[in-house]
Parts: C-alpha cells; sequence; structure tokens
C-alpha cells in the first residue's frame, strides 16, 4: 500500500489539529466561561443576600432599640405603673406620658406607633395614633409567642391596615416588635409593641426591584418559613414561591444550584440567614440568564470557527507543500542541538528555503548562541549569589552585639531597672528572629527600618546618653522590597567608625521618595573616610561592577562591599550606593534605586566612601 505525501500528511494533520483545537477550544471556552460567569454571579447575589440582610438587620435595630428604651427608661416605667394604677387619666397625665414617649422615639420618628399592653388589658400608644383602650390579650395571635420570649424580641407578620383616605385604596403593611417589660420588682406586668412601615424595613429590597425589573428574585421567610416578603396576597397565593428552596439549603454552604421542579429549568439560589431576626433571605436567578451572554457568544463563534477552518485548511495545504523539505532540515538541527553543544552549530542555508524559514533558522542559531551566553552568565551570576549570600550570612550574627547587649542586661539588673530589661530582651529577640529567618530573602524597607529601630534601641541602651540617633522615612516608600540586611550594616558601619571621636555621637537616617526612584541616607558626625579608605572602595566597587564578585580583603560587620554586591545583583543596573563626606562634618552613605544623580548634588557614576576609615 503506497503511504500518502508528506504534503499530504501535513494537510492531514493541520486540518485534524485545527479540528481538535476547535473542538476543545470550543468546549473549555463554553465551560470556562460558564464557570466563571456563574462565580461572579454567586459572588454577586450572595453579597447582595448580605447586604439585604445587613440593611434590614438595622431596619429592624430601630425598632428594637426603642423597645429596649421604652422597656428599660426607669422614668418611663414610673410613669407607666402609675398610669395604669390610676382608674382615670387626665389629660396632663397623658401628655406627661406621650411627651417621655415622644422624647424616646426621637426627632426623627424612628418607629410609626409605639404601644403598650398592660396584662390587665388596658392599652396605651403614641406615634401616628394617640391609642387609650382595652382589649383582650389572650386573643391577640402575637401574645403567647411574646410571652415564651421572656423579655426577648418577637417579630411579627406583615400586616395590612385599613386606607388612610377614601382618595386612595392603597393599603399600608405594617410588622410590629414585642417584647416583655416588667416593673421594679422584676415581674412582668405587659407587653411593649413598636410599629414600623413595612416598606420602610425592606426599603433596600423594594428599591432593587424598582430599579431593575430583569433583577433576581428576591424573598424574606421568618423562621417558620412563611413569606413576609414580599407580602402582596397575589404573591401569596402564587404556587411558584420558592419555598421549599429553604429545606436544599446547605448546613456550610451560602448557595446553591437547583433545578426548579416546575419548570424544569436550572437555578441559582443565595442564602443569607440572619441571627438577630431569624429571618432568612433568599435570592433566585435563573441559570438561563447568567449564561445568555454565553449562548450568544457560542453562536458567534461557530460562525467564526467555520469561516477560519476554511481558511486555515487551505493555508496549511499550500503551506505544507512548500515547509516540508525545510522544516525537516531544521527540526534535525534542533534534534541534534544539545545543552553542550549550544552556540557552536555553524549555520548552513535550507534546502528549497524561503525567507521566512530562513530567517527561522537565522533566529535558532542566533538563539543558541544567546543561550549560551545566557547559560554562562547564569552560572557566574549563580556563583556570585551564592558567595554573597555565604558572606551574608557569616555576617549576620556579630558576637560582639550580643555580648554588649548581655553586659547591658547585667548592669540594667544589677540596678533594678526591670522595664528596660525587659525591652531590650524583647527588641533581642526580635533581631534574633529577623536575622535568623532564613527562609525570607526579601523585606520591606518598612520591615527593615522596624529591625533597624531594634537594633539602635540596644545600642542606645549601650552607650546611653553618648548616643543620639534619629529614623525619618518617608511613609510613601516603606513598601519598597529589599535584600534582607541592606540598611543595618550601614548603619552599623557608622557606629563602628563615627564614635573615633568625643560624644555625643549622633546617627541619622533618612528616607525619601524622589523623582527617579528613592534614597536612604545614613549620616554621622565621626572623622569622616580617609582618602585611603575612598580609593579602596572605587578599587572595590570597580571588581564588583566586572562581575569579579565580592574582593577578599577583611571588612567590619557585613561590610560595605557585601552590602553594594547584594544590592547590585538584587537591583542590577538601577542599584545605586554613593558615599562622601559631607561638608559639616562626618560621612554620609547613600543607598537607592533608579537614577539617583538626577535627584542628588552628586554625580552617580562616581559615587565614593568605604567602611575603612
Amino acid at each position: 500500500m503506497q503511504q500518502p505525501k508528506l504534503h499530504v500528511r501535513f494537510f492531514l494533520s493541520y486540518l485534524q489539529l485545527i479540528l481538535i483545537l476547535v473542538i476543545v477550544f470550543s468546549i473549555f471556552f463554553f465551560q470556562y466561561t460558564s464557570s466563571v460567569l456563574i462565580d461572579r454571579e454567586t459572588a454577586t447575589i450572595v453579597n447582595l443576600a448580605s447586604y439585604l440582610q445587613t440593611q434590614t438587620d438595622q431596619a429592624v435595630k430601630v425598632m428594637d432599640n426603642v423597645s429596649i428604651n421604652i422597656g428599660y427608661s426607669n422614668l418611663v416605667l414610673f410613669n407607666l405603673e402609675n398610669y395604669f394604677a390610676s382608674p382615670k387619666h387626665s389629660r396632663e397625665e397623658t401628655k406627661y406620658l406621650a411627651d417621655h414617649f415622644v422624647a424616646l422615639n426621637g426627632t426623627e420618628i424612628q418607629v410609626e406607633q409605639m404601644n403598650v399592653y398592660h396584662f390587665s388589658g388596658e392599652v396605651v400608644g403614641f406615634g401616628k395614633s394617640n391609642i387609650q383602650s382595652f382589649t383582650v390579650l389572650g386573643e391577640k395571635s402575637w401574645y403567647l409567642q411574646t410571652l415564651s420570649r421572656k423579655g426577648r424580641k418577637f417579630l411579627s407578620l406583615p400586616y395590612t391596615s385599613e386606607p388612610r383616605t377614601h382618595a386612595t385604596s392603597t393599603r399600608n403593611y405594617f410588622i410590629s416588635l414585642y417584647r416583655t417589660y416588667t416593673n421594679r420588682f422584676g415581674k412582668q406586668v405587659g407587653i411593649i409593641e413598636t410599629v414600623q412601615a413595612y416598606n420602610t424595613i425592606f426599603k433596600s429590597l423594594i428599591q432593587i426591584e424598582k430599579a431593575n425589573p430583569a433583577a433576581p428574585a428576591l424573598y424574606v421567610f421568618n423562621e417558620d418559613q412563611q413569606l413576609i416578603f414580599p407580602f402582596e396576597s397575589d404573591v401569596q397565593s402564587d404556587p411558584s414561591v420558592p419555598t421549599g428552596y429553604l429545606e436544599k439549603r446547605g448546613e456550610t454552604s451560602d448557595h446553591v444550584l437547583v433545578r426548579n421542579p416546575v419548570t424544569g429549568a436550572k437555578e441559582l439560589v443565595a442564602y443569607q440567614h440572619s441571627p438577630y431576626t431569624g429571618w432568612t433571605f433568599m435570592i433566585v436567578q435563573p441559570e438561563r440568564i447568567i449564561l445568555e451572554p454565553v449562548y450568544r457568544m457560542v453562536m458567534v463563534l461557530v460562525g467564526v470557527v467555520i469561516v477560519l477552518l476554511l481558511a486555515a485548511s487551505l493555508l496549511s495545504y499550500s503551506l505544507s507543500l512548500r515547509l516540508a523539505r525545510p522544516i525537516r532540515e531544521l527540526h534535525d538541527i534542533i534534534c541534534d542541538t544539545e545543552l553542550e553543544t549550544l552556540g557552536d552549530q555553524p549555520q548552513q542555508p535550507l534546502q528549497d528555503g524561503f525567507t521566512e524559514v530562513e530567517e527561522l533558522n537565522t533566529a535558532f542559531h542566533a538563539m543558541s548562541s544567546k543561550l549560551k551566553k545566557s547559560k554562562d552568565d547564569m552560572v557566574a551570576a549563580q556563583k556570585q549569589e551564592m558567595k554573597a549570600r555565604s558572606v551574608a550570612l557569616q555576617a549576620q550574627v556579630n558576637p560582639h552585639f550580643y555580648y554588649n547587649s548581655l553586659a547591658s542586661i547585667i548592669v540594667l539588673a544589677k540596678k533594678g531597672m526591670n522595664d528596660s530589661i525587659i525591652q531590650l530582651c524583647q527588641n533581642l529577640t526580635s533581631i534574633m528572629r529577623y536575622v535568623s529567618n532564613i527562609r525570607k530573602s526579601q523585606v520591606s524597607l518598612a520591615e527593615e527600618i522596624n529591625y533597624l529601630e531594634q537594633y539602635l534601641f540596644c545600642m542606645k541602651v549601650r552607650y546611653q546618653d553618648s548616643l543620639v540617633y534619629k529614623i525619618a522615612i518617608d511613609p510613601e516608600i516603606e513598601a519598597e522590597m529589599i535584600p534582607k540586611l541592606l540598611i543595618q550594616p550601614l548603619v552599623e558601619n557608622a557606629l563602628k567608625y563615627g564614635t573615633n571621636c568625643p560624644p555625643p555621637w549622633r546617627i541619622e537616617v533618612k528616607g525619601r521618595r524622589l523623582e527617579s526612584g528613592w534614597l536612604i541616607e545614613v549620616l554621622d558626625e565621626g572623622p569622616g573616610f580617609t582618602t585611603k579608605a575612598l580609593n579602596q572602595w572605587a578599587q572595590t566597587k570597580e571588581e564588583i561592577d566586572k562581575g569579579q564578585g565580592i574582593p577578599e580583603f577583611g571588612l567590619g560587620g557585613m561590610g560595605l562591599a557585601n552590602v553594594y554586591a547584594r544590592w547590585k545583583l538584587y537591583a542590577g543596573p538601577e542599584g545605586y550606593i554613593h558615599c562622601e563626606n559631607h561638608d559639616s562634618g562626618g560621612a554620609r552613605i547613600q543607598i537607592g534605586r533608579t537614577g539617583m544623580a538626577t535627584d542628588t548634588d552628586h554625580e552617580a557614576g562616581e559615587p565614593a566612601g568605604a567602611d575603612k576609615r
């Protein structure tokens, strides 16, 4: 059997690949986009349910607070006791009692109505209506449930009132909050009712429904799974109200995807239960509405895919005829290339090749050469980095610092300065934890400055009034990331050489944001850098910049050379260190990032200074 030609194989392979990619992409696109849309819609309606629950709770809390204020106001309770004890109520007594209730309700009229029911059956109320009447409490639907709460609130179902005027037939709905109250002897003597308008309590839900008619369906159920929003008569009798969805709520999940038992369509349901009111907020959004953009996109995608498939088929067939031989040659070259032979293979022109394939051949050989150089540079950089880290880790723990700190603790203990000992020990603990955490090699400037403050505190305990230091860092640069232990060695260097003069010794650390980056300055008032030290630093910096690593001469502490090497390894060409003797005496070391020369008084190419003075 004759084997198919190579260009036919290419064409068939490309065609199959295109078909597979198109099918896989279409399935992936649909699944992924659907998942993303559902996740976003889930987060949206869950947050919406939480928001509605919070807003509704706040409205109920207003009623609750008024009820509590009435029940716990000794003055109101005393007047109520006298009021209900009196067989007849004068106009002045009623007005006096009404003034107290109005004051509790506030100038903004927090609730519609406040009623107090005495167990004798007498009722007094203030608010939209002033009430003085008698009732049989046992006949009230809320009476037994309120008594069983023993002073805790009970929320009624929404109830309607008669139209306020003959000009409108609109019925107003209200919700009442009930709780029992006690007399001064702790005995329950009556019930307090605060009334709020239904539209006020569910104001946020009503606004959402009015603003967006296509918004998800909003429902609120009470503890007995009775629908309390919406509460119109036609909704109450509607069999499509998803009361059964409450049973599908998981114990740990705040949403669920279910199939509607009536329509058979999938619906996304979000729940939010309020422990405060006992109400459950439920939002229902059909899946077809969520995925409607996906369905439209899929239709467009199908048309685009058909066109692209035809074009790709023609193009792949044409290219397969021309690319077979040069691609095979290039394939052989690539297969023969190994890590050890990178950059060593001479470039040969491809047979029957055309411009694009020949450019690819040239680009491959250029890439091979660059990879060889990158490999060599990476190996050298890794060696330099390992050397810098080794030097840094060896110099992290300065035993003299800890010996001196322990000696300071002994002196403080002899003087009975316990608070200073505690603070010093806490700082030493933080310093040890910061230094010994080898897992974290990069820190923010804020963390480094915090460590620096703890270090200087310990040095302050040692030198007392002989040492004066100041740290002033612009908060805008505190989030900048640097290698750990980058600033402290500069301060340690300043302490080491800046104290070679009579005290007091002053150390200042300043940091600010510049137009092209940021800058940290460490200043002291010591004897400054010697000429020999400046010359030695210039030679050291040149060796580091040439990639020769950290020179092998000794450096005190972590050393400026080690700091510079690590900073250049981390920041690259943007890393900047400058050293000088300032006019007022003493030394100044600047360290920063990106184009410092344009923002300072020196040339960035000529920094000077070293840690030997």
